[in-house]
């Protein structure tokens, strides 16, 4: 548990070699990496975090304790008690806005960038993001995290289908919520993404519903020193959905840096 102006921040770590710190996106938790660990494990040492809220870390609810910057702030204490001081980020959906918040006030923090499924703004179509909130006011847990599933989900797999729901359904919905109206609402660092001189792979999902490719590769264009993949296919959840593909793409990337 690493600790930041009184919040833990629950921290597992896995396989040897340079750090490469791993950022979930909304609901999910540090065990979101589970079809990357072995691929990932021989060559790099994972530093899987739960974020704040979620998972086994500390559940703050004062205002703002869920702006992305805070969050932003909790990675830049981890890498510097966990990593020495530097690591590769990789991060996806809400943890790509977290990468790039990071990028932009810590950028000596970061060896290189892998941000997947995301983009500079908090783009969620009006009618994914209205049907949650609406969901979060009525609906069980258990039943919001199918519709969580549904929407994410493009590969028709059961098993995939069950845990994400069970995943999701497994959250504080105060805290889910919090995150989702007040953490996610307004973010949108489009004018600064040309500030960020670290390498980049920024990876898109072909029929992603949650965050638009378009989005993606649009961020990609904006960063002067980016490679882009898109994994057909695929929604929101790539690196579950084809983990092979997933895997394919960012090793060769993480391995041609410095």
């Amino acid at each position: 548990m690493i600790r930041r102006d009184g919040v833990g921040i629950w921290v597992e770590t896995w396989g040897d070699g340079a750090p490469l710190l791993l950022i979930h996106g909304l609901g999910m938790s540090g065990q979101l990496w589970r079809y990357q660990e072995a691929a990932l494990a021989p060559h790099y040492r994972g530093i899987a975090v739960d974020l704040r809220g979620f998972g086994r870390s500390d559940r703050p609810n004062g205002p703002g304790a869920y702006a992305i910057e805070e969050m932003g702030r909790d990675m830049a204490a981890v890498v510097r008690a966990v990593a020495g001081g530097r690591a590769h980020i990789l991060g996806t959906s809400m943890g790509g806005f977290i990468a790039l918040a990071l990028a932009l006030t810590e950028p000596a923090l970061c060896r290189s960038l892998v941000l997947c499924h995301t983009g500079a703004r908090m783009s969620m179509p009006d009618d994914v993001l209205a049907s949650r909130v609406e969901a979060l006011g009525r609906m069980s847990m258990g039943e919001y995290g199918r519709l969580v599933a549904s929407q994410a989900l493009e590969v028709q797999s059961p098993e995939l289908f069950d845990w994400v729901a069970a995943t999701i359904a497994a959250n504080d919905r105060a805290s889910y919520t919090q995150v989702l109206t007040e953490g996610l609402w307004g973010f949108d660092v489009t004018d600064r993404v040309p500030e960020i001189r670290i390498p980049a792979l920024v990876v898109v999902g072909e029929r992603d519903r949650v965050i638009p490719p378009s989005e993606g590769r649009a961020l990609a264009a904006q960063l002067p020193r980016a490679e882009l993949v898109t994994i057909p296919g695929v929604g929101h959840l790539g690196y579950a959905e084809r983990p092979a593909d997933f895997n394919a793409a960012v090793l060769p990337f993480l391995g041609s840096q410095p």
